[in-house]
């Protein structure tokens, strides 16, 4: 008898096994170090952004010179800017606040950006105005899972250390058709299309910092800055906290 029942049951413990070894390797990795002094550390991106999406671009930074792409189709957003690439630790630390619940360092994250912004970003609001700190929602059910919205998180953290205005709810996301991650770049314009909207009685800023998590195609920044710029939005600049390059 137990021969019989240890036939069936080694086989079950198997597939269990390995069916929970496929599913460890979709989680992301154990949590890195995200304290303060790490973050320092972490490395920025240093290539030369085209002026207008922010992607590497061949020409010198020196020249405000769009890329082909920007030229032949322009962005809807006056410029985009990404602070690191999404890789390594980076990677990890997004991934582990999005879909494993950790703790995201949004006040460290948020003085990196406020760095930039006294540096090589000084110049994407020429009038030197305060720009309004927008970050683009998450679909509500995505909220609930979460817990919270990371752009919001960032965004808090660097309005309030750069005495900006911050509105978490100057744009609303209604009708995306399913998540942006993992949707063929081809996909992702479609599905965010129509998605997001200003509610009637808001009025948009003159000077908009959109801020997201990561920066893929462009598809979400360019649906947001549409909606934006129908309810009337003046400059608008997209920035990141990282961009997925190929």
């Amino acid at each position: 008898m137990f021969s019989r029942a240890k036939a069936r049951w080694v086989p079950f413990f198997r597939r269990s096994g390995a069916e929970l070894s496929c599913l460890r390797e979709l989680l992301p990795r154990p949590s890195p170090d995200l304290s303060a002094a790490a973050v320092r550390r972490w490395k920025a991106w240093e290539g030369n952004p085209c002026p207008l999406c922010g992607g590497c671009s061949a020409v010198s930074s020196d020249l405000p010179i769009p890329c082909a792409a920007c030229a032949a189709n322009p962005p809807p957003f006056d410029a985009a800017r990404s602070l690191f690439l999404h890789a390594g630790v980076v990677r990890a630390a997004i991934l582990s606040a999005k879909y494993a619940a950790r703790p995201f360092p949004a006040g460290p994250v948020a003085d990196r950006l406020r760095d930039a912004f006294r540096g090589p970003w000084r110049d994407l609001f020429p009038d030197g105005a305060a720009p309004t700190v927008v970050p683009v929602p998450v679909r509500p059910m995505k909220y609930l899972r979460r817990g919270c919205n990371l752009p919001a998180l960032v965004g808090a953290r660097l309005a309030s250390g750069s005495g900006w205005p911050f509105d978490p709810l100057l744009l609303r996301r209604d009708c995306e058709r399913a998540p942006q991650a993992g949707l063929p770049a081809g996909h992702r314009r479609e599905n965010v299309e129509g998605a997001f909207r200003v509610p009637r009685d808001r009025r948009v800023p003159a000077r908009v910092l959109l801020l997201d998590d990561v920066y893929t195609t462009g598809a979400t920044a360019e649906a947001c800055s549409i909606a934006l710029k129908r309810t009337g939005g003046g400059i608008i600049v997209v920035v990141t906290v990282a961009r997925a390059v190929p």
